[in-house]
């Protein structure tokens, strides 16, 4: 079992402002916790180090040499998690986006709008048909997926980025050549690209 193990970032960072701040009374006004508590809180780091870390003086604490030496590395360690901290929250995401190849530009120019205004945001398309693109997200492959869905898909939440008109081209004589609106219905078994 490692020697840190058990000792608390809260008290390490109790350590270090008392240490800072010369006084239990101006550490505790600046952590914003009281007295009694701010010394209970140094006894059991004392404790679980071993070691007395202060010299308790009329005037104030004062380090001891086992107290210089954790406050030099506390200080470091201190420092590190907070820098990390910042890297950690300021990192970009990935997001993963789908997009089967006939997408217009321009809709793609919105999706990168929509999706780039979140300055964290990475976006990588990928080219994926429709079917494929469903399969990706089910998966988590994909984290959005730009297709042209016809059904609502179980398990999937989806958004209208455009509302645009579809037209079908067919030859003279197909049968349903002489309608003026054609519905998925009329569709449904025929062959299309």
């Amino acid at each position: 079992m490692s020697d840190h193990q058990g000792i608390e970032l809260r008290r390490l960072r109790y350590f270090v402002t008392v240490a800072e701040e010369g006084t239990m009374t101006e550490a505790a006004r600046v952590l914003g916790i009281s007295q009694p508590s701010l010394s209970q809180q140094i006894g059991a780091l004392e404790r679980q180090v071993r070691a007395p870390l202060f010299h308790r003086r009329p005037k104030g604490m004062e380090l001891t040499e086992g107290g210089r030496i954790l406050y030099a590395g506390a200080g470091r360690a201190l420092a590190e998690i907070g820098a990390s901290l910042v890297m950690a929250r300021d990192a970009r995401l990935s997001a993963r986006v789908g997009v089967c190849v006939t997408m217009p530009e321009d809709l793609l120019a919105r999706v990168d709008e929509i999706l780039a205004g979140e300055q964290r945001l990475k976006i990588e398309f990928d080219e994926a048909d429709s079917p494929e693109q469903l399969d990706l997200l089910r998966t988590g492959a994909l984290s959005f997926g730009v297709m042209r869905v016809i059904r609502d898909e179980d398990g999937l939440a989806a958004r209208t980025l455009a509302d645009r008109p579809l037209g079908v081209v067919l030859s003279p004589d197909h049968p349903l050549t002489g309608h003026c609106v054609l519905s998925w219905a009329d569709l449904a078994d025929q062959e299309l690209l």
